[in-house]
């Protein structure tokens, strides 16, 4: 229990509150282990709780007539998720896999609406987070509109550094099992394009990559190539 209140405490949405507060929603919050390729809900399945990483990462993803999966989110620890839909009784919109092993707080979903009744600083912060993710969603679709390829996977590349990366010997590290069919899956692009930019960047001396992490080495020689 200790180390679920610690861990409340840097999660953003929680970060104000207070002990006895922080107590009262670890006593309505479940821990669970999840194993990679691991699905925590499939999109359509009856909304029951809203989930907080506390180890390991999830992705967000939906699948279209085609059979396709479009990455709609990487998460990463201290992340909530989903981001809408806590008044409703529609389904999970989306599906959530954890793509390394994780470790996930939940809570039901009619005891998190009551936490946001009763704390409007939790209230005004999840308003801000769901509008960065709106934001988020808004220029994704605007590259997916006007940018080629390339310019799609550098933008990802930058976006996931400025949200995950860890400065590391002198390179920006993003500490995520991103697969190149992940990769592909995010900006909508064959996984063999994706095989095709990465080797270009790293040839470049721009990335390096492994199936544990991406490391950017010159972010802002990376920036200068869109």
């Amino acid at each position: 229990m200790k180390e679920i209140v610690e861990f409340l405490k840097r999660v953003p949405l929680f970060s104000e509150l207070n002990e006895d507060e922080r107590t009262r929603l670890v006593e309505i919050a479940t821990e669970r282990r999840y194993a990679r390729k691991q699905l925590v809900f499939m999109e359509g399945e009856p909304r029951e709780a809203v989930y907080f990483i506390c180890s390991g990462s999830v992705k967000i993803f939906k699948v279209d007539e085609d059979g396709d999966e479009q990455v709609i989110h990487l998460l990463k620890e201290g992340e909530m998720f989903p981001h809408i839909g806590f008044f409703d009784d529609g389904p999970y919109p989306a599906s959530a896999e954890a793509i390394q092993e994780a470790t996930l707080l939940n809570i039901r979903l009619d005891d998190f609406e009551r936490i946001i009744l009763e704390s409007p600083q939790i209230a005004m912060k999840l308003m801000k987070i769901m509008g960065r993710k709106m934001m988020a969603l808004q220029q994704r679709l605007q590259e997916l509109i006007s940018d080629d390829v390339y310019e799609r996977v550098v933008h990802n590349l930058l976006r996931l550094a400025e949200e995950s990366g860890k400065q590391k010997k002198g390179a920006l590290v993003i500490e995520m099992p991103i697969t190149h069919q992940d990769f592909a899956n995010m900006v909508g692009a064959s996984r063999e394009s994706i095989n095709r930019i990465f080797n270009r960047l790293k040839k470049e001396n721009l990335l390096k990559s492994d199936r544990q992490s991406i490391a950017i080495l010159d972010i802002e020689r990376l920036r200068g190539t869109v």
